[in-house]
This record gives C-alpha cells, sequence and structure tokens, in this order.
C-alpha cells in the first residue's frame, strides 16, 4: 500500500496539480477502493483520470514484481490449506496486472481482480464469483486491511477480520479465522451462527 501511495501522489500531482502529500494522504483514506474510484472521489476530472490510471498500474506491475510475499505469509496460508480451506485474494488491482504476477498464481487457489471493462471488483462480483465457484457467503471469510474492504462485504453477510499485514508478525488475522471455524457450526447446519 505504501508503495501504491508513493505511485499514485507523484502521479496526480503531475497530471492534476494536487501536491503529493495531500494525494497520498487522500489515496490511502480512500485505500481498498478501485484506482479511478479513488481518484474520481479526490476530485480529479474526468478528462485526467484514465491517463493518470494507466500510468498508475504500469507502474504497480514493477512493485508487485519485486513484491514477493515473504515466507511468513506463505507459512500462514499454508495453515490454512492444512485445514482444507481455499484461498482467494480479492483485490482491486486489474486482472491483466494479476495474471502477469505468477507468485499471486502460486500463493491463492482463487484470484478475484478487477476489470473495469467488465465491472468485476470487490463486493458483490466478487461474491458472485464465489458463489459460482460452488461457496456458500457464510463459508467465506474476508481478511481486508482497509475500512472500506470490511464495509464492502458487510452487506452479502461476509464475515471480515481487520488484518495488519499478514507480513506482519504481530498479525493475528489466520489465527482469527481458526477460531472463528472452530468456534462454529457448518452453514446449513443446526445452531450455525452466521
Amino acid at each position: 500500500m505504501e508503495a501504491y501511495a508513493d505511485i499514485a501522489c507523484k502521479l496526480i500531482e503531475a497530471y492534476a496539480d494536487i501536491p503529493c502529500g495531500e494525494a497520498r494522504r487522500r489515496y490511502l483514506q480512500l485505500a481498498g477502493r478501485p484506482f479511478r474510484e479513488q481518484l474520481r472521489l479526490m476530485g480529479i476530472p474526468p478528462e485526467k483520470i484514465e491517463t493518470i490510471a494507466v500510468k498508475f498500474e504500469r507502474e504497480k506491475v514493477g512493485v508487485l514484481e519485486r513484491a514477493k510475499p515473504s515466507r511468513l505469509v506463505y507459512e500462514r496460508i499454508e495453515a490454512l490449506r492444512r485445514r482444507g480451506l481455499k484461498t482467494a485474494l480479492s483485490t482491486n488491482n486489474e486482472c491483466k496486472l494479476m495474471n502477469s504476477i505468477p507468485w499471486a498464481r502460486e500463493l491463492f487457489d482463487i484470484i478475484l481482480c478487477h476489470d473495469p471493462e467488465t465491472g468485476l471488483r470487490k463486493g458483490a462480483p466478487h461474491v458472485e464469483v464465489l458463489e459460482r465457484e460452488g461457496f456458500k457467503t457464510c463459508e467465506i471469510v474476508f481478511v481486508g486491511d482497509a475500512d472500506y474492504d470490511l464495509e464492502v462485504y458487510k452487506p452479502f453477510n461476509v464475515k471480515s477480520i481487520r488484518t495488519k499485514g499478514l507480513w506482519n508478525p504481530e498479525d493475528r488475522a489466520i489465527e482469527d479465522i481458526i477460531k472463528l471455524l472452530e468456534g462454529e457450526h457448518r452453514c446449513g447446519e443446526r445452531g450455525y451462527r452466521p
């Protein structure tokens, strides 16, 4: 997120005349949303949004290629898999970008990305993809690092957990998922608590 904020603030300053520090603050405040939506909410003129967004996506490729997750992230995802759980990445990074990142396919069973042309994005569209894959909303636990991430899934009765980042040794998201699952009955069973 910090690397993305660095890219965003420089581009916004260059193309929309908003000082980098202010652009960075707004970007982080609107984190979790598709970038074009963030720009729109920042008040960027519509004719500049596409230029900024295209350049932003190009620069993110390098960030994602260099930012291969740490061993701790792999260990935490593997802890979920050992319990028979599937892992999905729900991101507003564009699909063409995510499809070019080998570690993402290696780490997650399902990649749910953003496609501005089809409307695929976090929230209802990602939930619909998971439902088509055979998952019930009561089986999904969303882990997010922004307030928006947690809010966007609330209307679908998807459980949400806040993370500091799976690479952060102090983060307890995986332990919270395991506790949550151990304390509940399966979907559809008597006594199930959504």
